[in-house]
């Protein structure tokens, strides 16, 4: 079973020695879970040549990442939630966020356990008080930690906000495995990560290796 302590330290080890997490072993494991692979994501964008830094919503460069633990706004000042800021060069930069509201193509508003968009929409919906249009999110990650295999109805839950978001990508991400629920997704051309975990490598390498591309597919379009 895969300790909290095992997830901290890979989300450290991504965040750096000089920026501490607000979560501890003794957080829900399916927050710290969010965080980790947020922490994947950040590997990938370093691996692909992005320049990463940190900001909190009040635009401050913070010493504690402050993770969202439940779903939220992406302008919400209750705690200083933090961000990170990813810039390749000559291209618009990113943001990547954890467990806030994006609007769907149904005007629909869903939340994102994990997400990449635009700084550019970030910014106006900061100052405008509004959640990011989904078109505007290069990836959105839907993260799920389970002691048993993964329920398919949450695989066909996917599958129906897939078809209401627009992003660039979607990811169905799990740190156990069940193969109705690979064989659904696959199916339906939907990319499953199956055991993430710090104790499988190589799956892990193969989800940071679908997050690289699309961040060099990201790269490619402008």
């Amino acid at each position: 079973m895969t300790s909290n302590a095992s997830l901290l330290t890979a989300i450290q080890s991504a965040l750096g020695s000089s920026l501490t997490p607000s979560l501890s072993t003794t957080s829900s494991t399916s927050d710290i879970f969010e965080a980790y692979i947020f922490s994947i994501i950040l590997e990938a964008a370093n691996i692909e040549g992005a320049t990463v830094v940190f900001e909190d919503v009040f635009g401050s460069k913070p010493s504690v990442f402050y993770f969202r633990t439940s779903p939220g706004y992406i302008f919400s000042t209750t705690q200083p939630y933090t961000h990170a800021v990813i810039q390749f060069p000559n291209k618009p930069i990113l943001e990547a966020h954890i467990g806030i509201r994006v609007t769907g193509k149904s005007g629909v508003l869903h939340e994102c356990d994990v997400s990449v968009l635009h700084q550019s929409e970030a910014i106006t919906c900061r100052n405008n008080l509004v959640s990011p249009r989904s078109s505007k999110l290069v990836m959105a990650i839907e993260c799920k930690f389970y002691s048993t295999s993964i329920p398919l109805g949450l695989a066909r839950a996917f599958i129906g906000l897939h078809t209401d978001l627009s992003a660039q990508e979607s990811f169905f991400v799990v740190n156990t495995n069940s193969p109705s629920v690979e064989k659904l997704l696959a199916k339906r051309n939907r990319y499953c990560g199956i055991d993430i975990i710090p104790a499988s490598p190589v799956t892990v390498d193969k989800l940071r290796s679908a997050f690289q591309s699309e961040f060099y597919r990201y790269k490619a379009m402008f």
